[in-house]
């Protein structure tokens, strides 16, 4: 947002409160109704369903910078948030060529992308926010280190040195190595896992920070628009911050359809990778690509079951 955009955006807020008094002044006698009517069109907006893509990739300008290694979908439903994993080396069948997931946003394939996460999922999805990991890094050094409670060690494949399972306060550069290692026997699906726990440690952290933090904080990603890149206009945006910060922390779920043979079917495939094609580890469901029914009920029953908990 430009330096212009934050003008006019000032000056509708002034207007709106000064529009606001006048009302107050002129049409007291409505005032108790608009202020119900304006509460019940929030609470309504609270509860209406939302789907959005996320996508995090490494950023920069080395091989493999725009492979998006993180792939979840956002799922607002009702007073709850679900974060619902895509694995990164799913295999999409385009044109008769397989294409690993993690590959499409970087290859410009994008309505692709979308397509298949809706087909993954069973939800309408057409809004995406894609950010790198230098802006991750920069918001949890901004905040002075994020609190995290790890449940399975993280270990440097190159190094063999292991962050263990516990409380950490974690600065930007470790966040990046929790949600980046894969070095576990179900290689991505453990790592999904950490992925979703560094989320909720971080929706946490940040709903006890006061209005003033949150502002500066707001600014600060806005500075790093190099960074993210987004179909969502500023008022989406805004909406979406609001809608999250009001849902409670118990209900903030993680959706994992895990690795599971009789749901997977993984191993060696040949893929098209840039302009050639060569055989490289991949993953589709077990009644072949682009067989995504039994996911989609899976998925749609652990929805189903987390939000009855709270009935």
């Amino acid at each position: 947002m430009t330096k212009v955009d934050l003008k006019i955006l000032a000056i509708f807020i002034f207007l709106t409160i000064i529009s606001l008094l006048i009302f107050d002044l002129v049409f007291s006698d409505r005032k108790i109704i608009f202020i119900k009517e304006l509460k019940e069109k929030i609470e309504e907006s609270l509860y209406k369903e939302e789907a959005i893509l996320f996508l995090g990739k490494m950023g920069g300008y080395h091989y493999g910078a725009e492979n998006t290694d993180a792939i979840f979908v956002v799922y607002l439903k009702e007073d709850h948030l679900f974060i619902i994993h895509i694995p990164r080396d799913l295999l999409v069948n385009i044109n008769g060529d397989f294409y690993k997931i993690n590959s499409l946003w970087g290859l410009n394939k994008k309505e692709e992308l979308l397509r298949e996460v809706s087909l993954i999922t069973g939800l309408k999805i057409k809004k995406y926010i894609v950010i790198d990991s230098y802006l991750i890094k920069s918001v949890v050094n901004q905040i002075g280190g994020l609190k995290v409670n790890l449940i399975y060690p993280v270990t440097d494949a190159v190094s063999g040195y292991t962050l263990k399972p516990g409380l950490h306060v974690l600065s930007g550069e470790w966040v990046e190595f929790v949600v980046r290692s894969r070095y576990y026997p179900d290689g991505d699906f453990t790592r999904m896992k950490n992925q979703f726990i560094i989320i909720k440690s971080l929706k946490e952290q940040l709903s006890k920070e006061p209005v003033e933090k949150l502002l500066s904080l707001v600014n600060f990603v806005i500075g790093l628009k190099n960074h993210y890149e987004t179909n969502l206009s500023y008022g989406e945006i805004i909406k979406l911050l609001g809608i999250v910060g009001k849902i409670p922390n118990k209900n903030f779920k993680e959706i994992l359809v895990g690795y599971d043979k009789n749901i997977w079917q993984d191993g060696n495939f040949e893929i098209k990778i840039n302009n050639h094609k060569d055989f490289a580890y991949g993953l589709i469901p077990k009644n072949g690509a682009g067989e995504y029914s039994t996911i989609r009920k899976i998925i749609r029953e652990k929805i189903k079951e987390e939000i009855a908990k709270e009935h």
